[in-house]
């Protein structure tokens, strides 16, 4: 009877990934059950030697010649049940658990390694453990607070430097918009600036961030957080789903700014992440993806949808919020406190319009669209709050929020900027001198909820001098 010959082209060399094995109590062992052991010549009872490239650099095995004294067989195991090996009748091993060998090539925080095979010669080497050395420079650093922020206009970045983090990088860039009339790409890193004190400033768009460049530029100096906001219009309800299409086409879409986020993390590895979006945000494809990946990366994931109402917050925006932390201990959201009874109307409304600065807008046309669509939101005398704010505001489309006064004629009244921002709790410290009024009114609109905001920035502070003081073995 005449048997099958399996036809395999050898190539120049070949490589795979073997997690290192425990056995007894630390000690550890390498197994290596692979086809490609015959392939490069490492057939069953060859001889071999078995030899330290380098301290924590790995181990070479090589064919033995005749005058080596110390030389090992690769073995083989039968597996009756077992029909993955179609190269030999039994599966092809080789065992390494000679822990002098092994300790000296493969330092202690080594899970993985790196093997080649070659013609009579495979080498092996330790795969980075990136979490566990990021845990320890993390560890190392004299001041655990500090912030790569990306996609910022500045707002969220005050709470983080109000709260003792140091913005080590800022990475802002508005992109261009079939709108705009002339060029307002350094308009948001411009009112960051204004408010920040930022050591690095990169105007770069993130789609197109030279990550290599920006490690030289920051000298890989690591941040213990990296804070995005993704730009969130085409994972948001507002926008049309014929216009997240049309921007699929023309490639104006910010959907794929996910993958920016991760090449980041893939390069930097930074021990914390937080990232904050619209709700639609997290069961998004690209919500998905980043939860994802990041977990496959080792990051513990805590992730909730908050509303502003929760943080003594005027107003009803609710947003995704996700902390990553690669860092031995627990994230905890912070906590909802009770939501105000209390009408915004004597505080937050009636002086600006007593003022003047709301002004009366009974005549603008897309207004009174929008009350007979039902899609004007309002606030009124007895509102608790105000509807959330959007970064079209100011162009006073038909979603927009008015003000309705039933006790002057039902007028109504646009509000201004200086009360966004004070129902969006932005400290009046915060300087918008910088920028236009439509920029003003696009930062306050896609800004963060600051109280709100500002809870979940005191619980990261937190967490990360906890971490830091239990890895240094201190008391917190």
């Amino acid at each position: 009877m005449c048997k099958n010959i399996l036809k395999i082209n050898i190539p120049e060399n070949a490589t795979k990934q073997l997690k290192l094995q425990s056995f007894d109590t630390n000690k550890r062992k390498l197994v290596i059950s692979s086809n490609w052991l015959p392939l490069f010549g490492f057939d069953t009872a060859t001889t071999v030697v078995e030899e330290l490239i380098g301290i924590g650099q790995g181990i070479r095995i090589r064919l033995s010649n005749d005058d080596d004294l110390k030389v090992k067989k690769v073995y083989e195991r039968a597996y009756k049940s077992r029909k993955n090996n179609p190269l030999v009748s039994k599966e092809t091993q080789m065992d390494l658990r000679g822990q002098k060998l092994i300790n000296d090539a493969f330092p202690s925080s080594t899970e993985m390694v790196h093997i080649t095979f070659r013609q009579g010669i495979i080498e092996i080497k330790p795969i980075e453990n990136r979490v566990y050395d990021t845990i320890q420079k993390f560890r190392r650093m004299k001041d655990p607070l500090s912030v790569t922020l990306a996609c910022s206009a500045g707002i969220d970045g005050y709470s983080l430097q109000e709260n003792e983090f140091k913005i080590e990088t800022l990475i802002e860039y508005r992109v261009h918009e079939k709108r705009d009339k002339q060029d307002l790409t350094e308009t948001g890193a411009l009112n960051a600036a204004a408010n920040l004190n930022i050591r690095h400033l990169v105007n770069e768009d993130i789609m197109k961030l030279d990550l290599d460049r920006l490690a030289e530029l920051t000298q890989n100096n690591l941040s213990t957080v990296y804070h995005v906001s993704l730009q969130c219009d085409d994972v948001c309800n507002v926008k049309a789903k014929s216009l997240k299409d049309a921007s699929l086409e023309d490639l104006s879409t910010s959907l794929d700014m996910v993958f920016d986020c991760i090449n980041f993390v893939s390069k930097f590895m930074p021990p914390t992440i937080l990232v904050e979006n619209v709700r639609g945000f997290r069961t998004s494809d690209a919500g998905k993806m980043l939860v994802t990946r990041l977990r496959r990366y080792g990051y513990k994931i805590t992730e909730d949808y908050l509303d502003g109402r929760d943080f003594e917050g005027k107003t009803s925006r609710i947003r995704y919020y996700l902390v990553a932390t690669l860092l031995p201990f627990d994230f905890e959201m912070p906590k909802a406190v009770m939501r105000s009874t209390t009408p915004i109307w004597d505080e937050y409304i009636e002086p600006f319009i007593l003022s003047g600065e709301a002004r009366l807008v009974n005549h603008v046309g897309s207004f009174k669209k929008g009350f007979e669509q039902g899609r004007i939101r309002v606030i009124k005398r007895d509102s608790l709050h105000s509807p959330s704010f959007l970064k079209s505001q100011d162009r006073m489309a038909k979603d927009s929020v008015v003000i309705q006064d039933e006790q002057r004629d039902n007028n109504l009244y646009f509000p201004s900027k200086p009360m966004m921002a004070k129902l969006m709790g932005i400290p009046k410290e915060f300087d918008f001198s910088t920028t236009s009024q439509t920029i003003e009114s696009e930062c306050i609109g896609q800004s963060i909820e600051y109280p709100m905001h500002d809870a979940i920035i005191k619980k990261l502070k937190e967490h990360l001098l906890f971490a830091h003081a239990r890895l240094n073995n201190r008391l917190f």
